[in-house]
């Protein structure tokens, strides 16, 4: 079973506004596309309810560095809004007005492929794994570890960004 190493803490954003929920999933994907991410969507849910929608996606995103280590960011999206209309001289267009919350956070997966995994079974040998990952990649670990937090800090710019750019109140 690979071990997961907790590099950045969970950061979550809050905030009130009317977007177009189309358009940031497509600036989501396209982010992590282009930088190499597979997206892995856990969950993805749109209800009805009171005249207004609820829509939840939960994100697993991985790059495989190398045979032994990914990074992965977990993406939590929940957005409840209601649709609104905006009259822009000869055009109508409809958005999303609302609650929005995300919560992202993101970790390094090491011994992916279980090496260790099936030959651990004392406590000596699973020393010997803890030696290996800090003596033997630990140079490796760091680079990923800072390659991991330039990409969430990045990302959630980037949201932050389109968040306030795209708003239409």
């Amino acid at each position: 079973m690979a071990v997961m190493d907790y590099v950045v803490p969970v950061t979550k954003i809050k905030q009130s506004l009317s977007f177009e929920i189309k358009d940031f999933y497509k600036m989501l994907r396209t982010w992590f596309k282009e930088r190499g991410y597979k997206i892995e969507e856990k969950e993805y849910a749109e209800s009805g309810h009171d005249g207004g929608h609820k829509t939840h996606f939960m994100w697993k995103c991985e790059k495989k560095m190398d045979t032994y280590t990914k990074l992965i960011i977990e993406l939590n999206f929940i957005a409840d809004t209601k649709d609104a209309i905006l009259e822009d001289e000869e055009k109508k267009k409809t958005v999303q007005e609302g609650n929005v919350s995300l919560t992202i956070g993101g970790y390094i997966s090491k011994d992916i492929e279980d090496e260790w995994g099936m030959k651990v079974k004392t406590g000596f040998e699973r020393f010997f794994r803890e030696l290996y990952d800090k003596f033997g990649k630990g140079q490796k670990f760091e680079e990923y570890e800072g390659k991991l937090k330039k990409d969430i800090e990045a990302i959630l710019y980037d949201i932050k960004t389109y968040l306030k750019m795209n708003r239409y109140d």
